[in-house]
């Protein structure tokens, strides 16, 4: 088993190899337990300043209650927080193709906003 400290090495290691450390890093975090657990880890790495955003589809009941409470745990962990809504859906098409792109879009133009150096994913 891998443990945390194995884990924000591998985080180091992935931006020592980069041309430019980023003093900005941005987090998407669902509420789900891989993406709070990467949260903890960059965070625990500190190497640079962590963003963290939600992005709400508003596809599913309780999507805006799962978004505070991501907004809440970061305001204990004393990290920025931002909701991003998405309510692109017009019903035609694949579902969830529109929503993937659209969440990457919307977290692209956050990290550019916020002048991040990158944004962590941990979604399955």
């Amino acid at each position: 088993m891998t443990t945390d400290a194995e884990l924000v090495e591998r985080i180091d290691r992935h931006y020592r190899g980069h041309d430019r450390q980023p003093s900005r890093i941005g987090v998407a975090v669902s509420g789900g337990s891989d993406s709070l657990a990467l949260l903890h880890l960059v965070k625990e790495w500190g190497q640079a300043e962590v963003f963290v955003a939600t992005v709400d589809h508003g596809l599913r009941t309780g999507s805006a209650e799962e978004a505070a409470h991501v907004a809440a745990l970061c305001e204990e962990m004393g990290v920025p927080h931002s909701t991003l809504p998405w309510r692109g859906w017009d019903g035609r098409g694949n579902l969830q193709d529109h929503a993937r792109r659209n969440r990457y879009e919307l977290l692209a133009n956050w990290s550019r906003e916020n002048g991040l150096g990158s944004v962590a994913l941990g979604h399955t």
